[in-house]
């Protein structure tokens, strides 16, 4: 019933509101993708779209490369705060996991979390946005109260994994999830250290599996022109 209402609904605000391409303003694609077909084949596909392990995640899915003109897609959602961009990458990652049944492998969704001070101070969370639009198109529950960031961590972006592995020691909390699988979502992965670090606590909270269901991966060893590593945050930007 609830698939039956959403497809009406977005049949429905496609007609209302046509959509229109968040990358190049040419007209959207039916009923109300805001992504023209053209800009969506320009995205550049993951090299490695499903990793196994390490321990503790089951698995890592990552459709796209972290390269142009998705990279500005992840940049406008995750330091301009154009909520409109989750809702595009969320539905290309959820078309991209359902035509491979990757959700009927999983119970919850939990989005990385952002320290409160940050949630407050920017009024939003991106993994969050993102998995709301994988719930409602996963038809899967989204939990954000399932995991918490205990303390104010830097980027990423720039440190050794040694250095990412203590920067993010301890960072994370985890509420019960007995016999739960869990998909972890978030933006971009690069070493996986985040989605590990989260995994851990989850595990150890009972969670029967973690996945980790990410936008896209960077490849460090084939970065194209004009691509950002990662995405590069404002000076004194913390999660």
């Amino acid at each position: 019933m609830r698939n039956w209402i959403d497809k009406h609904l977005d049949r429905l605000g496609g007609l209302l509101l046509p959509p229109r391409c968040v990358l190049c303003g040419s007209r959207g694609q039916v009923p109300c993708l805001d992504l023209c077909a053209g800009c969506e084949a320009s995205f550049e596909a993951s090299n490695e779209p499903v990793l196994a392990g390490p321990e503790p995640l089951r698995r890592t899915c990552t459709p796209f490369a972290y390269a142009p003109p998705l990279d500005h897609l992840v940049h406008a959602l995750k330091y301009r705060g154009q909520l409109a961009t989750a809702r595009v990458l969320g539905t290309l990652l959820a078309g991209w996991l359902a035509g491979r049944g990757l959700q009927h492998e999983v119970d919850v969704i939990v989005p990385v979390p952002l320290y409160p001070a940050r949630h407050a101070e920017r009024g939003f969370n991106q993994s969050a946005e993102l998995a709301r639009q994988l719930g409602r198109d996963l038809h899967l529950p989204v939990v954000e109260s399932l995991a918490v960031r205990r303390r104010a961590t830097s980027p990423q972006v720039g440190l050794h994994l040694e250095e990412r592995h203590s920067n993010l020691a301890g960072a994370f909390g985890a509420g019960p999830a007995a016999g739960l699988r869990v998909a972890i979502v978030d933006d971009v992965t690069t070493t996986g250290t985040t989605l590990r670090e989260l995994a851990c606590v989850l595990v150890q909270a009972g969670a029967s599996a973690v996945d980790a269901w990410c936008v896209a991966r960077t490849d460090r060893g084939r970065i194209r022109p004009g691509a950002r590593r990662e995405p590069s945050p404002p000076a004194g930007w913390m999660r």
